[in-house]
């Protein structure tokens, strides 16, 4: 039973540092991005700082592992980076961690294993400094997305004040669009389904709006299958009736539209409109 609880003990101080070495690892990962995306060489120099302090931390956590081979990181070869001071001065955190030598109770005094107390020192020394460095890390992280941040903002020019005293411009009144001198109604007829050989007839009725007479003319129509049947003379404000045939006849079989135009003879810009709908069978 001893036995077995100090496999237990050294198996859990196992697990707790490979679950630290996995943090330290990413986020050394994550300041080694941060590095070339750093906005300034003096940020940049603080990611490489807290590099070499993670490697730090990583030999440590291999000292108390019993792990006598240690890596080669960037505080190795620069004292700066890794104490953060000058050659020739200590900082706290950098002095080598020192092993006791753990007096082994005999198999037979019925002492059950423990872990050594400098260990447990150790191992809660370097969870702090872990600790540190991760809110170091957070901190980091956080000033290099507001910098960035910042620097993205768009700038805003602020508008130019205007003198209060200043007269409103004068308001614009559009002027009124001129009504149609011309108006046709209905503007749409169906004629409904045409047989071949047969006529369907239908009229509308066209207004003169102006005050003075018109003389206008009716637009041939594309399927040459219209008639019109008018008198062409409108007087002021006065009407005429169009009477429009469709011949089955002439017309192909089929969907049939047109739009008839219908134009003042002396002035073109006088017209009006009106669609022929019917079905040809």
């Amino acid at each position: 039973m001893p036995d077995d609880f100090g496999t237990m003990s050294m198996r859990h101080r196992a697990r707790e540092i490979e679950i630290l070495r996995q943090h330290y690892t990413r986020h050394r990962d994550s300041l080694g991005r941060l590095v070339a995306d750093a906005p300034t060489e003096h940020l940049a120099n603080e990611y490489q700082r807290l590099i070499s302090e993670i490697d730090v931390s990583m030999r440590k956590l291999d000292e108390v592992e019993g792990k006598t081979t240690p890596t080669t990181t960037l505080a190795d070869t620069n004292p700066v980076l890794r104490t953060g001071t000058a050659p020739g001065t200590t900082a706290p955190g950098t002095r080598p961690l020192l092993r006791t030598q753990e007096a082994a109770p005999p198999s037979d005094a019925g002492y059950e294993p423990t872990v050594s107390t400098a260990s447990q020192t150790r191992a809660a020394m370097i969870v702090i400094a872990g600790a540190v460095v991760l809110g170091l890390l957070v901190w980091l992280i956080w000033r290099a997305s507001s910098d960035r941040r910042q620097q993205a903002r768009p700038i805003v020019e602020a508008p130019a004040m205007t003198s209060t005293n200043a007269a409103p411009p004068p308001a614009v009144t559009p002027a009124p669009a001129p009504a149609p001198a011309l108006k046709i109604t209905p503007a749409f007829a169906d004629y409904g389904t045409i047989r071949k050989g047969t006529r369907a007839v239908r009229q509308f009725e066209i207004a003169n709006t102006s005050s003075g007479p018109l003389t206008f003319i009716v637009a041939r129509s594309g399927c040459r299958c219209l008639f019109y049947d008018y008198r062409g003379k409108l007087p002021p404000k006065g009407k005429e009736t169009i009477t429009v045939t469709v011949d089955g006849a002439r017309a192909k079989a089929g969907a049939l539209q047109e739009q008839i135009d219908v134009t003042a003879k002396n002035d073109p810009s006088v017209k009006g409109a009106f669609t022929v709908q019917a079905t040809i069978k």
